[in-house]
This record gives C-alpha cells, structure tokens and sequence, in this order.
C-alpha cells in the first residue's frame, strides 16, 4: 500500500468513527487527563485496551494504529481507551504548573479513568514514555490489569548525555518554543533516524516522519511538553522493581530503535525477576527487523503478535 492509499483509507476509516471524549480530574494532582473511547465491538462482551503515548505525540498515534488494515479484526474486539496525559492533547492549553507530576504519580492516577469508566480490568498499551508509566501502574493495581503490551519500553535512568542533552532542548522548548533541534531530538527518539542522513528508500518512514515532525510544531504545547519530557527525564529506576510487575507483557523494539538496547536490558531483567522460563511463555520479545517506529513502520508485525498475545493471555478467543 503506497502513502496516498495508506492516507485515504485511514481517513475514511477516521470518519467512520467519532471517539466519545472525556476529561477526567486529577483531584491529587489538580491535572486533567483526556481519554478518548473507541469502541466498534457491538457487543456486551468488552475486552480493554487503555494506550499510553510517548513525549511528542498524543492519543492520535494510537488511533492511527487502530485503523490500519492490520488491526480490523483487533478493532471490532477491542474497546479502545486511547488517553493524552495532563496537557500532551492536541492545542493545549499550556500548564500552570512549573514542574510535571513524576511518572509513579502520572501512572497512579490513571486508576481515576478506570474507575470513571467502569472498566473492571484492561491490558496496558504504552509506547516509550508511556510503556514505563504503564508498567508503573500495572506494578500498583495488578488486580486491574490483564497484561501489557510495552513497545521501546526503557527501564533505567537517565544517562548522564541523555539528560545534558534533554536539558538543553527543555530550556529552548519553554524559551523559545518548538525549535529544530528539539524537533531533531525528538524525531531520532522515536524513529531511531537522523533526518539529515536521509530516508533510504522509504516513502512510508519519510511521510510518518513528515507528519510528526508537523505535529510538534502545530499540534503539541512547547511548554507542556518541555514539562513532560522533564519528568521523563528524572524517571526513577524500573528495572529493580520489576519482581513486583506479575502480569504477562509483549515487549516490542524496532532494531533501529535508538532504545534497543535499553528494552533488551528490559526484558533480560523482567525475564531474570521471574526465575522460571515457564513465568515467560506468555511474556515474548519482539524485534520488528529494519524498523526504528514499530507502530508507523511495522503494523502488520506489531498487530499480529499482540492477537497472539491476548489469546495466549485468554482474551479475544473467538
């Protein structure tokens, strides 16, 4: 399918179903956080799937997903619960607030969209920043989580070149707005490329690129997002707590991922808490070849090994 095929179809697909908003208060935080539900099942037998975004993108990424041709049947299955974090939503309005919540706070809260939507248990779908939130919140409500699905999941801290150079691109972003370098910064985390050394001989990596990079300047608050990315930033270790993680997870990495190697230590340490191989058999490693974004790049890959994960974890049998 070339891109202007792939362009209709995921806006015809866009215009068939319009996703039923919330915004859900954080009375501890005094923060908002929008969830959009996207449910084509016609059915009363609900399974979940709340998704949790990376810094620089919103709910949307999920949406776009859902609508590729490689996840009809997932979709007609599945109640989506696609969720922007306190003002990461497309135009927000910038935050008040000079310092973001910490990714243990932000996680432990999303228990009030859970419980506002009546949602009795989920599987977790969270890509990069999103991926260690949901983590955090399946290592604190396990009773309330089916399993996760984590793509460029990164379980340790900061390094010490990845914060100075986070640093810098927070203090443009809040001073000067979305700028080229932060815009660089953030397209090599999530694809994995530098855009100046080119495309190779990919239109689909060029369009997606394209896409993001517009949304940074048109749809994301610099401010906001400065905050977000802050927090990421100063990410207490995971790693350590991941005896605690007890539900079944699907990790997925891109091999040129600019965090392979930090979701393969991920998943070596989720593999070693559990000190049973049979612990893992429901708990696979993919590593979607010549990708650096699983989602944009990889659909087909990505959906068929979440439809085996959930019915290995007993849901969306039929």
């Amino acid at each position: 399918m070339d891109e202007t095929e792939r362009a209709g179809l995921l806006e015809k697909l866009g215009t068939v179903q319009q996703n039923q908003k919330y915004v859900i208060r954080s009375n501890k935080l005094g923060l908002d956080y929008t969830a959009w539900v996207q449910d084509d099942t016609g059915t009363n037998s609900k399974c979940y799937v709340m998704t949790i975004h990376d810094i620089g993108c919103s709910h949307s990424v999920f949406t776009e997903f859902v609508s590729q041709p490689e996840m009809r049947a997932l979709k007609q299955r599945i109640v989506w619960v696609h969720v922007d974090l306190p003002g990461q939503e497309d135009d927000a309005t910038p935050l008040t607030i000079e310092k973001y919540p910490s990714l243990d706070d932000i996680a432990s809260e999303l228990i009030n969209i859970v419980d506002h939507l009546n949602i009795p248990q989920t599987v977790i779908f969270g890509e990069g920043a999103g991926a260690n939130i949901a983590s955090r919140f399946a290592i604190e409500y396990p009773s309330r989580v089916h399993g996760l699905v984590l793509v460029h999941p990164t379980g340790t801290t900061a390094g010490f070149m990845e914060m100075m150079k986070d640093k810098l691109n927070n203090w443009k972003l809040i001073h000067k707005g979305m700028n080229p370098d932060a815009e660089a910064y953030l397209i090599w985390h999530r694809f994995g490329r530098v855009c100046y050394l080119g495309y190779g001989d990919s239109q689909l990596l060029e369009a997606n690129i394209r896409e993001f990079s517009e949304k940074l300047y048109q749809k994301r608050t610099a401010k906001n997002l400065a905050l977000f990315m802050d927090a990421f930033l100063n990410r207490t270790n995971l790693v350590d707590k991941l005896d605690k993680l007890t539900v079944d997870c699907l990790v997925a990495v891109g091999k040129k991922s600019s965090v392979i190697n930090t979701t393969e230590k991920f998943y070596e340490r989720l593999r070693e808490s559990r000190n049973n191989p049979q612990k893992m058999v429901n708990s696979p490693l993919l590593i979607a070849d010549n990708v650096g974004d699983v989602l944009g790049e990889a659909p087909d890959v990505l959906a068929k090994s979440m439809q085996f994960f959930l019915q290995g974890i007993g849901l969306c049998m039929y």
